[in-house]
């Protein structure tokens, strides 16, 4: 057989290769792609969807005026809704707000001061009364938590007749403890955007 019956053939074969590798190229785009996949995977992560929720109330009796609390949230990984029933802990109000996430949830809910009370009262006996007690400021507004049972409530000043009470509690499952959810960033990035407006 002479050299060239066999060299012939694997120059074909070698030539068929490398255009098949050039149509692979094409179709798969280059290696760009490949390279933009991490970013393209990143950006769907850090991809969110705010909302706001609102919440209002009457405070006070003699001059009583309608309250609205706002807060905003990520309705990718959290929920809002407003509720009559089912409440997630016990409430005497006639209706509370409930954030819901994969790691906690909160209800929050107005409650009036008793006569001859304030903040700075319940404040104070807060902190001989219960452990847990610290300090909290949330944008504008300033007040304090402390642990009750399984949960973290917050007490959040609204006007001279009522608070707002948040309870705090880890969903089923959630391998964090209960204080650190209270200290968690993705609950400081809901509760720094509430805004109380008396009307």
């Amino acid at each position: 057989m002479s050299k060239w019956k066999v060299i012939a053939p694997l120059g074909v074969l070698a030539a068929g290769a490398a255009a098949a590798a050039v149509l692979l190229k094409k179709k798969d785009g280059g290696s760009a792609p490949k390279a933009a996949a991490p970013a393209a995977k990143k950006a769907a992560e850090t991809e969110k969807l705010m909302k706001t929720g609102e919440y209002s109330f009457v405070s006070g009796f003699k001059d009583a005026r309608t309250v609205e609390v706002r807060l905003d949230y990520d309705a990718l990984r959290f929920g809002f809704d407003v509720i009559g029933e089912d409440f997630l802990t016990y409430s005497s109000d006639s209706h509370v707000a409930v954030v819901s996430g994969e790691d906690f949830s909160f209800q929050m809910e107005y409650a009036s001061f008793y006569k001859g009370e304030d903040f700075a009262l319940i404040t104070e006996t807060a902190a001989q009364k219960y452990a847990g007690f610290a300090a909290v400021k949330f944008g504008a507004l300033e007040g304090f938590r402390y642990r009750e049972g399984d949960s973290v409530c917050f007490c959040l000043p609204v006007d001279e007749y009522s608070y707002l009470l948040l309870t705090l509690l880890k969903a089923e499952g959630c391998d964090k403890t209960v204080e650190e959810l209270a200290e968690s960033d993705d609950l400081g990035a809901i509760l720094s955007t509430l805004r109380v407006e008396a009307k």
